[in-house]
């Protein structure tokens, strides 16, 4: 079995349909996006991922899938959907005010839906790492990948959570390195220019 990140092409992000963003708010969520595309496209990520671990195993909790899986599953990016695994990170984003009830909830994405709601409370604080972060979390959700709805220590281990965090962190970074057969592409790209 080729090792998972194989693949032929660099994951792209893709938004879709946005609603609720203003030019401002719309470049911040492009930076965002961006950042997104170069952790998933990472050495650091795909190292951090595979090496990830949760009660003494490989792995992670809410899930037994382990780390490769997971990893191969990213890379697919076959969103529940879309027809076909085709490497892109499709988002839909609806930035909107929530309810003083949902008042500390940073998003969320409904099962059988293809639209991330964001709480623009929390976009407008957040940096575009974070914001990065967040999509990376509520994306993993169109993958199929869950957590405990309740606070608890292990809820933190989840595929969503756990990747989400650390997408924030590393697209907070200066430098990623490119996966090698996205770099020798791009190597090339500019010698021919």
């Amino acid at each position: 079995m080729p090792h998972p990140s194989t693949t032929a092409q660099p994951l792209r992000v893709r938004f879709g349909t946005l609603l609720g963003f203003d030019p401002a708010r719309r470049q911040k969520l492009e930076r965002a996006g961006s950042k997104l595309a170069d952790v998933l496209n990472s050495v650091e990520f795909r190292d951090a991922v595979l090496a990830m671990r949760f009660d003494g195993k490989p792995g992670f909790a809410d899930d037994r899938r382990n780390p490769s899986q997971v990893y191969a599953a990213v890379l697919a990016a076959k969103e529940r959907f879309t027809a076909r695994a085709d490497g892109e990170v499709d988002l839909n984003v609806e930035l909107r005010t929530l309810s003083p009830k949902h008042d500390d909830v940073v998003g969320f994405t409904r099962d059988g839906s293809d639209r991330v709601t964001t709480n623009v409370r929390f976009f407008d604080r957040f940096d575009s790492s974070e914001v990065a972060g967040h999509l990376a979390h509520e994306w993993l959700h169109t993958l199929g990948f869950h957590h405990g709805t309740r606070a608890t220590p292990a809820r933190a281990h989840s595929v969503p959570y756990a990747l989400g965090e650390l997408v924030e962190r590393l697209a907070g970074r200066r430098h990623l390195t490119p996966l090698p057969r996205f770099r020798e592409r791009r190597l090339a790209k500019v010698r021919r220019e």
